[in-house]
Parts: structure tokens; C-alpha cells; sequence
């Protein structure tokens, strides 16, 4: 299990950099300041290598279900299994928890997410027609889920 450590306000600028490397579309300042002022709902994890953060996993925990919001790696160390490592290692530690159900959603044109997933055992579940929206059109959300036995 990859080694993750728990992400507090403290590391609001590092996590909001990370993001904005990680994606297009970044969280604002703002929306991370309210999950990480929130770790009794939210669930945000750092991966560090000799000091210096290379991913994060962010779940939102409602009773015994979590639903993966975000997960990204520094777009220099894609590709190397941070992801995966990362989001078996969450896993782990909300099901000692007592989480038995994970959910997400993910664009239907992000087929490396999706094969992310897949490999850590989750399968899709449902798709939101037109979910996301923006000036190219509409594409839609593939559910996932992975349930405990």
C-alpha cells in the first residue's frame, strides 16, 4: 500500500497548484477550502515523494458510502501508477471506516480514468445523458461503483 498522508488546510495552496497542473478544468480555491474545512464529510489524501506532493485523492463519506470527487498526479509523474497506488491505498483506508460502497462519475471520453478504475475493481454502473456541458457540446457521465463483499 502506497504510503498517503491526510490533507489538511495547510494544504490548500499545494493542493489547489497540484490540481491546476492535474486538470483543465481546476477546483477553485474556495471549493477546496470547504472540503478541507469539512474532514468529517471529506476525505482528502497526499501523496509525497521526499517531501515534495505528486498526487491527491479527494472522497466525499456519507454513512458507509464514498463517492471519489477528484483524484490527480503532477502531470510529470503520469503514467508511472501514482493514480492507481493512490486510489487502491483510499480504498483501504475508508474501508477500515466501515465504507462498503464507492461511487463516481467520470466523462465518457476519459477512457484512461475509466481503465483506472476498471483495474482497481470498479465497474460501471448507470451513464448521465448530456451531464457536462460546455462550449464543444455535451457529453455524457459513465457511473461507477465498487461494492465490498
Amino acid at each position: 500500500m502506497v504510503e498517503l498522508r491526510r490533507a489538511s488546510l495547510a494544504d490548500l495552496d499545494t493542493i489547489h497548484k497540484l490540481d491546476d497542473r492535474s486538470f483543465h478544468e481546476a477546483w477553485s480555491e474556495k471549493q477546496w477550502h470547504g472540503m478541507l474545512s469539512n474532514p468529517k464529510r471529506f476525505r482528502c489524501w497526499l501523496q509525497d515523494l521526499d517531501g515534495r506532493p505528486l498526487g491527491f485523492l479527494l472522497f466525499g463519506v456519507v454513512l458507509d458510502e464514498a463517492e471519489l470527487l477528484r483524484i490527480g498526479v503532477d502531470p510529470a509523474h503520469q503514467g508511472e501508477g501514482r493514480a492507481t497506488a493512490m486510489l487502491e491505498s483510499g480504498q483501504t483506508l475508508l474501508e477500515a471506516e466501515g465504507v462498503a460502497s464507492f461511487h463516481l462519475e467520470v466523462r465518457e471520453s476519459n477512457s484512461v480514468a475509466q481503465h483506472l478504475y476498471h483495474r482497481c475493481g470498479w465497474q460501471q454502473t448507470g451513464r448521465r445523458r448530456n451531464y457536462y456541458n460546455d462550449e464543444e457540446g455535451s457529453e455524457d457521465a459513465l457511473l461507477f461503483s465498487r461494492y465490498l463483499d
